[in-house]
């Protein structure tokens, strides 16, 4: 039979833990392959992932403002890993991790980002996991209401739910179309359908039930399409915290105790935000 020693230096990690109250019996297995550093920490705010695994809520606090750039430094103690995506507090902004330096300060971490985060964020600021979806650009229109056969109208009605604005330029869709007409009003206090006022003459008959486009210049026959915003979701709520430090060994899953009540030091504690606890409703952070 074959022995095998691993050797390994320990990891020495201030503890936060003040009291433990109640756990999940037998505790829970929690997934390492989306860990950063060699140390699951104590206190660390965990959540229910798939296939029976526990996740880790990810978090970190800026410890030198960020105004612009690629460069984040961050305290000492996050879970983050080259890959995640990261985000202020509130979501509103988020950034791809490319590198994580752990080994050049002692007082901080400094993680590379993709491209750098679309507004500052100050000293004590926290951030979060979360994940991103990239969506696609979208066209805005409308649809006539009733036809204009007249070619010097100014005016002309679309059903109720377009995505029209006043500022757009707006083009018609049938065979030799109006082009793009400048909206420079929106009566909407009628039922059933909107009036579009526009610049100058429609020049071109409007047939009901022409799907409508804007277009990109006066005139013009491009038609302009809208960026929407990427959707940032952050981490499931978690329903526990870590009741001691581990080591985190590659492509092996942990084994921790789950505290559902607990007392915490704060200070020494991995960072948590206000909405972490409040979902945490038996733990507090003194």
């Amino acid at each position: 039979m074959a022995l095998t020693i691993k050797r390994q230096s320990d990891n020495r990690v201030a503890k936060c833990v003040l009291h433990r109250i109640a756990d999940i019996p037998g505790g829970v297995t929690v997934s390492v392959a989306e860990l950063g550093g060699n140390v699951l920490f104590e206190g660390t705010p965990i959540g229910v992932g798939s296939n029976g695994l526990y996740n880790v809520i990810k978090t970190g606090k800026v410890v030198t403002a960020y105004n612009s750039g690629t460069s984040l430094e961050i305290a000492k103690g996050s879970h983050f890993k080259v890959g995640d995506k990261i985000a202020d507090e509130g979501a509103t902004m988020h950034a791809t991790i490319t590198a994580i330096d752990r080994t050049t300060y002692t007082d901080k971490d400094v993680v590379t980002l993709a491209a750098g985060f679309s507004s500052s964020l100050a000293v004590g600021a926290k951030i979060i996991l979360v994940t991103v979806t990239n969506n696609a650009a979208v066209q805005h229109g409308a649809i006539v209401y009733e036809a204009v056969a007249a070619i010097d109208a100014t005016t002309f009605k679309v059903y109720k739910g377009h995505t029209l604005a006043v500022g757009d330029f707006v083009a018609g869709t049938e065979t030799d179309p109006m082009t793009g007409k400048l909206i420079i009003n929106i009566n909407r206090g009628n039922d059933g359908y909107d009036i579009i006022t526009i610049g100058t003459a429609n020049g071109k008959a409007l047939a009901k039930d022409e799907a409508l486009k804007v277009v990109t210049t006066l005139n013009g026959t491009t038609v302009k399409t809208f960026p929407v915003p990427d959707t940032i979701t952050k981490q499931n709520a978690p329903i526990a915290i870590v009741g001691s430090n581990e080591d985190v060994i590659a492509n092996e899953n942990l084994f921790v105790s789950a505290w559902l009540i607990a007392i915490i030091k704060e200070a020494n504690a991995p960072v948590v935000t206000d909405e972490i606890k409040t979902a945490l409703k038996g733990v507090i952070y003194v």
